[in-house]
């Protein structure tokens, strides 16, 4: 008898924590949805400022703490390496984008609600040719001076 009643309260006991355990999932960060249409298109609501603003607020915490995460991950990444981390996430870039342009058309400043932070802002910043970039000019440089020197003569 003494089983069969272990055996109810395990059966009983199971489910709930089971329950408990889903239920206490999300407690510590509540996460922000945004409408969508029946494409999967992200859709402004031009009714709802105030959820528009917290779309846009999450989204510019999922992109600041993405960062942060790598760079904690990653201590000695480049910024090049932090650019190309971070620009990986184009469905999130695209929610950003139009997050902000939604809430801006409904007259709320995007720059004082949420900004993305420094580190950020320097990572999408990261010209995609460095070096390559400078050597090119350079030539061009180079070159122009001695053409110009060329056509003098």
């Amino acid at each position: 008898m003494n089983i069969l009643s272990s055996w109810k309260n395990w059966l009983v006991i199971t489910p709930l924590v089971i329950l408990l355990s889903f239920s206490t999932v999300g407690i510590g960060r509540t996460s922000v949805y945004a409408e969508f249409d029946s494409a999967g298109n992200y859709v402004c609501n031009p009714f709802k400022g105030e959820l528009e603003t917290n779309i846009f607020i999450s989204v510019v915490n999922q992109i600041n703490e993405k960062l942060e995460f790598y760079k904690r991950s990653y201590p000695n990444s480049t910024e090049q390496e932090q650019h190309d981390f971070i620009m990986k996430y184009q469905n999130t870039w695209q929610l950003y984008n139009k997050s902000k342009a939604c809430i801006e058309a409904l007259g709320i400043n995007s720059d004082k609600t949420a900004s993305l932070n420094e580190d950020v802002k320097q990572a999408i910043a990261v010209p995609e040719f460095n070096m390559l970039g400078i050597v090119a000019l350079s030539i061009a440089v180079c070159l122009s001076v001695v053409i110009s020197r060329i056509r003098l003569k």
